[in-house]
């Protein structure tokens, strides 16, 4: 009798066991199968589009030049013009201009996508950069597009869906204002660990505050789960408040979208990336200057970028101990015409 009962409780702790087994199985596929699911909705898996949704992407095309334009790190620089902003003579050629003259930096031209709005600044871009992409729009952007019409809103608002294919494609990137003059790589400035790195028109001092004012006209987004939604979720934030550029909306949602996706914005030093907004005063630091602040138009924003860049041509001339000890170019100037 012993036997047999221990027999029967074998055989019962057997078929407890097979039941257990196989309840874990069912529920290890089930959520398994969640996981693979909410990976899809995400739309990034192992830093590409799946063959079906690169079809669905009316950016497929530029595919391609992303694996051209793209660093051993995964990063392009990206920037965007229109013909008021690309033609002979103008704040675009002053742009890649000043990748020549400022401190070794020419050779980031390579990895500098310029992202054209109509055939002819697409041709005009071809003729002085090699990397330039033509974003198909149903909108005249031939004329200069004045500060929040509805041009301009959809000049910005294109460019965010364009970013997020980028990220969705696998690349980190650079967007930097074509109204901005590099002297030195802005790279050794950015934190390996932050989601997204943007400059600030007023900088508090603390570079992980979120209160400070970011200026989307100079940001560096690494590619992840994380980001690919945040753009997502910025682009569709436009439906929700009345029509504004991407950066009012930004600020918007900034904290909604840091706490949602427990995204780690961080604000660089206008030490190293000044502007218009925010002077910097030590000329042996500054890596970009951007033309913000400037709602005259693009005329003068060229004047005032062009007077900044004949002064660090005579800078870079000066011996090094001159340069160290060099006053930053003066801005209250009398000829200045941003104000």
């Amino acid at each position: 009798m012993d036997r047999e009962g221990n027999s029967l409780r074998t055989i019962a702790s057997f078929i407890l066991g097979v039941g257990v087994t196989l309840t874990l199985v069912v529920f290890y596929q089930a959520a398994n199968f969640d996981s693979e699911k909410s990976l899809e909705k995400l739309s990034f898996s192992n830093g590409t589009l799946n063959a079906t949704q690169q079809e669905q992407s009316p950016f497929q095309d530029l595919a391609p030049l992303l694996k051209r334009v793209a660093d051993d790190d995964r990063r392009i620089i990206m920037t965007s013009v229109n013909w008021a902003c690309a033609k002979p003579d103008s704040l675009l050629d002053l742009f890649l201009q000043s990748f020549h003259t400022g401190e070794k930096i020419d050779h980031l031209l390579k990895h500098l996508l310029i992202i054209a709005f109509d055939p002819p600044t697409f041709k005009r871009c071809k003729s002085v950069h090699p990397f330039c992409y033509q974003l198909k729009v149903n909108v005249n952007f031939t004329a200069e597009q004045g500060f929040n019409s509805n041009g301009y809103l959809d000049i910005v608002w294109s460019k965010i869906e364009l970013q997020r294919y980028i990220l969705e494609m696998g690349y980190n990137f650079l967007f930097t204002d074509v109204d901005i003059v590099w002297f030195r790589n802005p790279f050794k400035h950015i934190t390996v660990y932050a989601d997204m790195t943007t400059s600030s028109d007023q900088y508090n001092g603390d570079p992980d505050d979120i209160s400070n004012p970011q200026n989307t006209g100079f940001f560096y987004v690494k590619s992840n789960n994380r980001t690919i939604e945040m753009m997502r979720f910025w682009h569709d934030a436009r439906k929700r408040f009345p029509p504004d550029h991407e950066q009012n909306i930004f600020s918007n949602i900034k904290q909604e979208v840091a706490d949602s996706y427990a995204l780690n914005i961080q604000f660089v030093d206008p030490i190293y990336f000044t502007g218009f907004c925010q002077y910097s005063a030590d000329l042996t630091k500054v890596c970009t200057v951007h033309s913000n602040c400037c709602a005259s138009g693009l005329g003068d924003k060229l004047h005032d970028l062009r007077d900044l860049m004949d002064y660090w041509k005579n800078y870079i001339t000066l011996p090094l101990e001159e340069k160290n000890n060099s006053k930053w170019y003066t801005w209250n100037k009398p000829d200045r015409h941003c104000h």
